[in-house]
Formats: C-alpha cells, structure tokens, sequence
C-alpha cells in the first residue's frame, strides 16, 4: 500500500541513497516520488540515474538496476511491479539533430527546433533486460519481456515478448508462463490478481482520455 511521505522520509530516502554509495553499487529499498507518494517495496539502484524525476510517473514494487538511465523529461511512466535491468536506457527526448542544426549555439537556445520529446509508457509487470534501450514514443504493453540488447522502438500489446534491433514480437509471455502455473496452480491466484487489476486500471484510464 502506498501512502503520502513524512516529512523525515522525504529527507531521508534520497540521504540515505547518497551515503550508500559509498559502499559500492547497492539497491536502496523504498521511493518518494515527486507527488509525495512513498512506495516501500520499489528499489532503486544508487548507481543509476534518473532525469526530471517530477515528470516520472512510477509504481511500487518497481525494480530499477545498477547504471540504468531513467529520461523522464518527456514524461515517463513505468508501471507496478516492472523490472528494469542493469545498464539499460529508457530516453523520452532526442537533441540529435538539434546539436548538429544549432552547434554551439544549441547551450543558449531555450526552444529548439528538431528537438523531440515524447511520452514513454512501460505497462504493470514488464520486465527490460540488461543493455537494452527503450526509445522516445516507445509503449510496452503489460506483463511483456524486453530480451537484452534490444531497441525498443513503437507501441507493443500486453503480453508481448520483445527482441532484436529494432525489436520486434517473437512470442507471448503468457506462453512462457502457462507451463509454471499450471506445475504450480497455487500462483495463479497470485498471477491473475495483478493481471485483472492493472486491466481494469488500464481500461478506466482510456475511458477517461477518450
């Protein structure tokens, strides 16, 4: 359950991140996010790095790996319960061709031509492999698998299993995960409790944007 942050955790949480460091690369339990919102069970990476963390949109039991990079600035939202592994990228703005059209002129410009942002949207239980490289637009679908080393690139169903550059649908999850469920029957109440919760929030939030 999530509730609004003290203020002695507000403080604390990102204290306690900082001197972590100087341990080594460690996963810091616990998450205010910009709202205020503490999420208890998602970890984070002290090592990693999130860009305009107030545009993050994040859920709890979300799992964020050793020297990944979080762009947010063009609005990202990264679902309950999502793994996001080590050395990935998930980018929600492209400057390339900005940098080359202004030079050096590109620091002092505010508003920039050819300078892209869009929305990145990864849905409840996705898990992203190690190396992998999540582009600006990108949408993947709940309970989906992003194989290392993949691009992902364009709007993915739920479900989907994701590899290649650029990736591209090479099976169902739900294929994969068919087998264990039924050699363990007794986690499909576990399983299908986050797969009809986050569809109907998924459904109620299309209905409202319509």
């Amino acid at each position: 359950m999530t509730s609004s942050a003290s203020l002695f955790r507000r403080v604390w949480q990102p204290l306690k991140t900082a001197l972590s460091r100087l341990l080594g690369p460690r996963t810091v339990w616990g998450y205010v996010r910009s709202d205020g919102v503490y999420l208890p069970h998602t970890r984070v990476s002290n090592h990693g790095q999130i860009v305009s963390p107030e545009r993050l949109d994040i859920g709890d039991h979300v799992y964020i790996g050793h020297f990944s990079v979080l762009d947010a600035s063009g609005g990202l939202h990264i679902g309950e319960g999502c793994q996001i592994a080590g050395f990935s990228g998930i980018y929600t703005h492209s400057s390339h061709v900005a940098i080359r059209l202004y030079g050096r002129e590109y620091a002092h410009t505010e508003h920039k031509q050819a300078y892209f942002e869009a929305p990145v949207r990864i849905g409840a239980y996705s898990f992203v492999g190690t190396h992998c490289v999540v582009l600006p637009g990108a949408v993947i679908g709940r309970g989906s698998l992003v194989a290392a080393q993949s691009v992902v690139k364009g709007e993915f169903e739920d479900f989907a299993f994701l590899a290649g550059n650029p990736a591209q649908v090479v099976g169902d999850t739900r294929e994969i995960d068919e087998p264990w469920l039924q050699q363990h029957p007794e986690l499909r109440e576990h399983h299908d409790a986050w797969a009809t919760a986050t569809a109907k929030a998924a459904s109620a939030a299309q209905v409202l944007t319509r």
